[in-house]
């Protein structure tokens, strides 16, 4: 007898990792292959929860189509967007036009200051007066040659590679915006086919998945770019920079962006203004990029997964695995995975497979 209750509780416990490792397979391929195929659509659909209680207060209020409201209010929601990613472009271009102009000073400031350089280390080696410089700027001259050189094989290589990627992203904008319309026209019909479908079990939990990913997610972002705009103008006024706020807020922006960081502003800045001796400014430029780095490493584990409803632990393992397997958009699919992975062994596993 106790032998056979053994078997059996390990057959149970055989059934659960089979259960487990079907289901994360499943979520695995599904990410991989079929996700890149419905993210527009995916996306049509969040931005379509967002506008239909306006349009829907709109149509009773004014009694026009639903979807003549929804469509007014994505196009509304489009041109502010363009108009703030425009505003933002033209106000980062004028700052950086005025950063080249001051280019020559900031030159002759390094040139002075390597030279001194140069020269100290003549003397100190016992080589001949302007052997070091000589060295150096012959050493710049061939890296800059090979630059350019590298520089047009890189653009020609590229081009068309960009000119892809730019239509790609006009026609995904296209497809969001127009499908987010006909979502919320269609609303009532996609979800009586979601009721009526034998998947409605599955489909109310991947996209219940996906509706708390998606809030915790947004909101996490907002706050700690947020924060990160007010810690950077804050640090930047402190060190007596007279474009601090612009400034925070383009690296609050960067920040949020996959790839870029805080850190592709603020520690070139630091090693430059080492270079030109100014110890104090590059001391607190590090300061500012640690602030911010353990500020978004903490507040995005511990708010994420408050939000979701996952330990802050199992938030940073899911982020760090997610990485590791869809690279940068793994930080969003890595916890998406795991919810949905945690929530269909869940309910399968209360259909007979117990642990």
């Amino acid at each position: 007898m106790g032998q056979d209750g053994k078997g059996r509780k390990l057959s149970e416990k055989q059934k659960k990792a089979l259960l487990v490792t079907g289901i994360t397979a499943a979520v695995y391929i599904s990410f991989k292959y079929l996700l890149p195929l419905v993210i527009p659509f995916l996306t049509a659909y969040w931005v379509a929860l967002l506008v239909r209680p306006g349009s829907r207060w709109l149509h009773k209020k004014l009694r026009l189509k639903e979807g003549i409201w929804a469509s007014l209010l994505v196009t509304a929601f489009s041109a502010l967007l363009l108009t703030a990613v425009y505003f933002l472009g033209r106000l980062f271009l004028e700052q950086l036009f005025m950063a080249i102009r001051r280019l020559p000073v900031y030159t002759r400031y390094l040139c002075g200051w390597l030279d001194d350089l140069c020269c100290r280390c003549d003397d100190s080696l016992g080589f001949a007066k302007g052997t070091s410089l000589e060295f150096i700027y012959t050493q710049c001259e061939n890296i800059m040659s090979r630059m350019g050189d590298m520089a047009g094989v890189f653009v020609m290589d590229n081009s068309m590679a960009v000119l892809k990627w730019v239509i790609k992203g006009g026609a995904f904008l296209a497809i969001v915006s127009i499908g987010s319309v006909l979502m919320v026209s269609s609303m009532g019909r996609i979800r009586r086919y979601r009721n009526i479908s034998v998947f409605r079990q599955e489909i109310t939990t991947v996209t219940g998945c996906l509706s708390r990913v998606g809030k915790a997610f947004f909101r996490t972002q907002i706050l700690i770019m947020g924060l990160t705009c007010l810690v950077c103008g804050t640090g930047l006024y402190l060190l007596g920079n007279n474009y601090a706020v612009l400034l925070g807020v383009l690296i609050g922006l960067l920040d949020a962006l996959p790839v870029f960081g805080t850190g592709t502003v603020l520690i070139p800045w630091a090693v430059f203004s080492v270079l030109l001796g100014n110890w104090a400014y590059a001391i607190g430029l590090t300061a500012i990029y640690a602030i911010c780095y353990f500020l978004r490493e903490v507040m995005e584990a511990k708010m994420m997964g408050g939000h979701m409803g996952i330990p802050p632990l199992e938030m940073l393992m899911s982020m760090y695995i997610g990485l590791m397997l869809f690279g940068v958009a793994g930080f969003i699919l890595g916890p998406f995975g795991f919810m949905v992975i945690k929530e269909l062994t869940e309910m399968y596993g209360g259909k007979g497979i117990r642990a």
